[in-house]
C-alpha cells in the first residue's frame, strides 16, 4: 500500500495542531538519515564537520605604508626653496642656504639633489660629518650618482679620511674618466697621504721611478692609472718601492735604483690620462714638446695612459697647467704631477 502524502493540507494542519514538525516534501527517510552516505556517521548537532566547513582564512600582514608622492603645490613649493638655497650658496651664505635645502628636503625628501646640494654647502661650512651623511644618502635614493660620489670624497677628504677618500674618487674616476676635477681631488689626497709620516724616519729620496725597467710598473706609477685595487690609496699608499719585497729585481736591493743610461732617470714625470688609441707618442710630443725637453714618453694603451718624463721641473708643471683638461684627438686629458719631489698644486675651490 503506498504511503500517504504528508504534504497535502489536512495532514499538514492535523500535525500542525498535534506539534509534530512535517519532514521535507519527497523525502523518505528519517530526519536523522536523510540526505547522508550508508555507514557515514552523522555528526552530532553542534558539532559541525570539519570537512565541510571552508578553510580559515590567513590574516593578511599589514603592508608597510609607501611613501606618497608629494602634490604639486609642494613639489613647487620645494622647487622655489631650493633656488634660493642655490642663489644663497653661490652668495657664499651657507648657512641660509643649509635652511632652505632643510625645509624644501621637508617638503621633498626623496630628491636626491637636494641632499647633494646640501652636502655641498655643509662641507663648506666644516661640518663634515653631516656633509658624508648627506651625499650617502643621496646615494642610496641615486645610486652611482656621479655628483653624490664627488661630494661623499670631498666630505671624507675634510674628515682627512684621506685613504678613503682616494678611493671614492678612484671610483668616480672609472665611472666618468672625464672628471679632471675628480683627478684632482685624487692627487691631492695622494699628495697629503704621502706628507704623511709613516716611518720613523723619511725614506730615502730615490731618482724618478715613473718609468721602470720591469714590466709591471711599481712605486709612483703604480695605481696611476686608476686601478682601484692598488694599495696606493690605501693604508700604505706612500710606501717607496724599497717597502715592497714582492716586487721582484727591481727593488731588490732595499731602494729603487735606476742606470745611469736609464731614459727616466733624472727626469720629472707627467702623468697623462684617457689617452686613447689615436693617441700616439709623436701625438704627444707633439703636444708638450712646447713646454721644455722631453726626456722620453712612455705609453701603457692596456691601462690608457702614459708617461711624459720632462728634464726641468719647471717644465713639467706648466705643462700640467696649461694642459689639464685639454681636448686632444678628441679625448678630454687627464694630468697629474707624479715626481716625488713636487705635489700636484692644490685644486682651485669650487664656485
Amino acid at each position: 500500500q503506498e504511503e500517504l502524502d504528508l504534504s497535502c493540507t489536512f495532514v499538514c494542519k492535523a500535525r500542525e495542531k498535534a506539534g509534530v514538525r512535517l519532514p521535507t516534501p519527497g523525502g523518505d527517510r528519517s530526519p536523522g538519515t536523510q540526505n547522508t552516505e550508508p555507514n557515514r556517521k552523522v555528526p552530532e548537532k553542534g558539532s559541525g564537520n570539519p570537512e565541510e566547513r571552508p578553510p580559515p582564512v590567513p590574516p593578511q600582514p599589514p603592508r608597510p605604508p609607501q611613501p606618497r608622492a608629494p602634490s604639486p603645490t609642494t613639489l613647487e613649493q620645494s622647487l622655489v626653496l631650493a633656488g634660493h638655497g642655490i642663489a644663497a650658496a653661490q652668495l657664499g651664505q651657507h648657512t641660509e642656504a643649509v635652511h632652505a635645502f632643510t625645509v624644501a628636503l621637508e617638503l621633498n625628501p626623496r630628491e636626491h639633489r637636494l641632499l647633494g646640494n646640501r652636502s655641498y654647502c655643509l662641507e663648506k661650512l666644516g661640518r663634515y660629518e653631516e656633509a658624508l651623511a648627506d651625499a650617502e644618502a643621496a646615494l642610496a635614493l641615486r645610486p652611482g650618482w656621479p655628483k653624490g660620489s664627488f661630494r661623499k670624497g670631498k666630505a671624507l677628504r675634510g674628515l682627512q679620511r684621506y685613504a678613503e677618500a682616494a678611493r671614492t674618487f678612484e671610483e668616480l674616476l672609472l665611472q666618468d674618466g672625464s672628471c679632471a676635477e675628480a683627478a684632482m681631488q685624487l692627487e691631492a689626497c695622494r699628495a697629503l697621504l704621502q706628507v704623511r709620516p709613516l716611518f720613523p724616519s723619511p725614506p730615502p729620496p730615490t731618482p724618478c721611478p715613473a718609468v721602470p725597467p720591469t714590466p709591471h710598473p711599481s712605486g709612483w706609477v703604480t695605481g696611476s692609472c686608476q686601478d682601484t685595487g692598488d694599495t696606493s690609496v690605501m693604508g700604505g699608499s706612500a710606501r717607496t718601492p724599497a717597502r715592497d719585497p714582492e716586487r721582484g729585481p727591481a727593488v731588490a736591493s732595499g731602494h729603487l735604483t735606476l742606470p745611469p743610461s736609464h731614459p727616466a732617470r733624472d727626469c720629472f714625470p707627467l702623468w697623462v690620462g684617457n689617452v686613447t688609441s689615436h693617441i700616439n707618442e709623436k701625438v704627444l710630443r707633439h703636444a708638450f714638446g712646447r713646454f721644455g725637453e722631453i726626456r722620453s714618453v712612455r705609453l701603457l694603451p692596456g691601462r690608457r695612459c702614459a708617461f711624459i718624463n720632462f728634464s726641468g721641473k719647471a717644465e713639467a708643471e706648466e705643462a700640467f697647467r696649461a694642459m689639464q683638461g685639454a681636448t686632444v684627438e678628441g679625448s678630454k686629458l687627464l694630468l697629474q704631477l707624479k715626481h716625488p719631489s713636487h705635489a700636484t698644486p692644490t685644486p682651485l675651490p669650487r664656485a
